[in-house]
């Protein structure tokens, strides 16, 4: 899992995020949200994948955030959409926007 922001953009997440690297995938997700001021842009458009671990550090980390801010998810794959479908009410509850 390889992050890299963009000046003005969101942050690119590179690689995979599964339970193999669950722990490392949260703590880059944690770093992220605390440099940021407001909402945290990440590009998934070149995750190769994500199973439902990874999905589930997302919700989790969204919730760390200012209760206005958000955890905004740009490209998401297929297969993550139909998971977030799935858990729709914990994805309500979390601060996570997906465009």
């Amino acid at each position: 899992m390889d992050a890299a922001p963009t000046p003005g953009g969101p942050t690119r997440l590179t690689g995979h995020a599964d339970l193999s690297n669950r722990p490392d995938f949260e703590q880059l997700l944690l770093a992220l949200c605390r440099q940021a001021s407001g909402d945290v842009h990440l590009d998934l458009a070149e995750l190769d994948f994500i199973d439902v671990s990874g999905v589930i550090t997302l919700l989790r980390v969204a919730r760390t955030l200012p209760e206005d801010s958000h955890l905004v998810l740009r490209n998401p794959p297929p297969s993550m959409r139909r998971i977030l479908e799935v858990l729709g009410p914990a994805v309500r509850d979390a601060s996570l926007r997906v465009e």
